[in-house]
């Protein structure tokens, strides 16, 4: 991504380090910026906290000195971010199993 550009939330699983770092500063959690980028968080990094286990999140917590309230934020807006995806994928799955995708996509 560009450093100028905001990371697109459909893209959030490829994120590098410093677009996690520039949508921590759009969810105002830009304290954290930093931190994330020194323990290498990038998107793929995100998207595996949802399997963390409870050891795994205090872990998390207490490496990047997060309070708890930050904490439930960043999950969230992971689960708003996570949620604009899931839509875009049915709505695409919707698209394709009724053709118009495909049509749509013939004639650009």
């Amino acid at each position: 991504m560009s450093k100028e550009q905001a990371p697109e939330p459909l893209d959030f699983f490829i994120w590098t380090v410093e677009d996690v770092g520039m949508w921590l500063e759009e969810i105002n959690l830009g304290s954290y910026r930093l931190i994330f980028k020194e323990n290498g968080v990038n998107g793929e990094y995100l998207e595996g906290m949802s399997m963390f286990t409870t050891e795994q999140i205090l872990r998390f917590i207490r490496r990047c000195h997060m309070k708890w309230g930050d904490f439930i934020t960043l999950c969230k807006e992971l689960r708003r971010i996570k949620g604009i995806y899931i839509a875009f994928l049915a709505a695409r799955s919707s698209c394709l199993a009724s053709g118009h995708f495909i049509v749509h996509h013939m004639y650009l």
